[in-house]
């Protein structure tokens, strides 16, 4: 399997449906501090960079296809220059902190992923 279907495309799908689910900064955040750990570059420089490539993406329109595409030719770009960063775009799918958090009141608010086990919700 070439990297780009086994590696990109997994991975800019899932950093676009963070971007549109839990918004840029959250998104922004958490890969700036795991691009920082990995490479030893300012956390502050890689979220000007990744900044600076969100609005080009922006600029492309809202189609998801296209916000795909984008990331996924800017995740290869990245991976050319930093091949260190490898491990960091191949767990884009899985990063717990690059999904779905909340930052507010909720009346009800359920968010799952891998339940197991002996679970219930609701009361008792």
């Amino acid at each position: 399997m070439d990297p780009m279907t086994s590696v990109l495309l997994p991975s800019a799908q899932s950093l676009v449906t963070a971007i549109l689910t839990d918004g840029w900064t959250h998104v922004r955040d958490a890969l700036a501090r795991r691009w920082s750990r990995q490479t030893g570059e300012a956390r502050a420089d890689v979220e000007r960079r990744l900044d600076t490539a969100h609005r080009q993406a922006a600029g492309m329109g809202d189609d998801e296809a296209v916000q795909r595409a984008y990331w996924a030719g800017y995740l290869a770009a990245v991976l050319a220059e930093r091949p260190a960063m490898l491990d960091v775009v191949r767990e884009l799918p899985d990063m717990p902190d690059l999904h779905n958090t909340n930052n507010g009141t909720v009346t009800n608010l359920i968010q799952a992923r891998d339940v197991h086990g002996n679970i219930s919700f609701g009361p008792q």
